[in-house]
C-alpha cells in the first residue's frame, strides 16, 4: 500500500520525532549563521516581499537581478538546514510576505538526519506559514542532487538516493495542501544519471550562473514570477 505524507508524518508524531522540541535540539547556529541574520534583521523585509528562503545555494543567486524584482528578498543562509529555518520563519513571515521560494534539505542529508524527519520540518514551516499569513503563496522546491565528477566535499558523497526519497516526500505533502505548491527543479538541473550537471557547478553543490539562469527562466515560465 502507498504510504501518504500524512501517513508518514503522524509515524514520525508516535515515534516522537515531529516534536516542536527538536528543533530546538539541533544545531544550526555558527558564526557565520548568526552573522548572517543579524544583518537579515538590521535590513528587515517590506511588506509584501517575495522571499527566497534556504540555504548557501539560494543564498548564491543574484534573484533580483535575475528577475528585475525590487520586491525579492535573499533569505539564504550557508550551511543552514530545516531546523534553522524553522527558528527564523517566524521573523520573515511577521512582514507577511506575498510569496516564498523554499529550498531546503541538502544540509540535513548531509547532516544525517532522515528523509521523513527532514520533510516533516518542511511540512511544519509550509503549515507556518498557512497559519500565520493565509494569502501567502508558498513554493517548495525539490532539493538539488550532487555531482560526484566535481564534488569538492568528500563527506557529500553517496547522498543522492536521499535527495530523491526527501523530494518524493516533498511532492506527497504539496499534493496533500493546497496552500503549498512543488516545484522540481532538480530534473532541470541534473544529467542522465540524476546528478548535477557537472558544467552547472563549480564544486559539485553549488551552482553556477547558468544553473540560476535555467531556475530563474523556469520560474517565469510556470509564471510564479516575472
Amino acid at each position: 500500500m502507498k504510504r501518504t505524507f500524512a501517513s508518514v508524518l503522524c509515524g514520525l508524531c508516535l515515534l516522537g520525532l515531529f516534536l516542536p522540541a527538536e528543533s530546538r535540539a539541533q544545531k544550526f547556529h555558527n558564526d557565520y549563521y548568526d552573522t548572517r541574520r543579524a544583518a537579515h534583521d538590521e535590513e528587515g523585509i517590506p511588506a509584501g516581499a517575495v522571499v527566497f528562503l534556504g540555504n548557501s545555494i539560494t543564498e548564491q543567486g543574484w534573484w533580483n537581478m535575475l528577475f528585475r524584482n525590487p520586491k525579492i528578498v535573499n533569505r539564504g543562509i550557508g550551511g543552514d538546514n530545516t531546523f534553522g529555518m524553522l527558528d527564523r520563519l517566524p521573523d520573515i513571515l511577521a512582514a507577511r510576505p506575498e510569496k516564498i521560494f523554499l529550498m531546503a534539505g541538502i544540509n540535513d542529508i548531509t547532516g544525517g538526519k532522515e528523509a521523513a524527519t527532514i520533510a516533516a520540518n518542511i511540512a511544519r514551516m509550509a503549515d507556518m506559514v498557512h497559519d500565520a499569513v493565509p494569502g501567502c503563496s508558498l513554493y517548495i522546491q525539490s532539493v538539488l542532487p550532487v555531482s560526484t565528477v566535481r564534488l569538492a566535499y568528500p563527506y557529500m558523497k553517496g547522498h543522492n538516493a536521499k535527495v530523491a526519497a526527501v523530494n518524493a516526500l516533498l511532492r506527497e505533502l504539496c499534493a496533500e495542501r493546497a496552500w503549498c505548491t512543488f516545484v522540481d527543479i532538480a530534473p532541470l538541473l541534473s544529467d542522465e544519471q540524476g546528478e548535477l550537471r557537472k558544467e552547472l557547478t563549480k564544486d559539485g553543490i553549488h551552482l553556477q550562473p547558468a544553473g540560476y539562469v535555467i531556475w530563474s527562466d523556469y520560474l517565469k515560465k510556470l509564471k510564479y514570477l516575472r
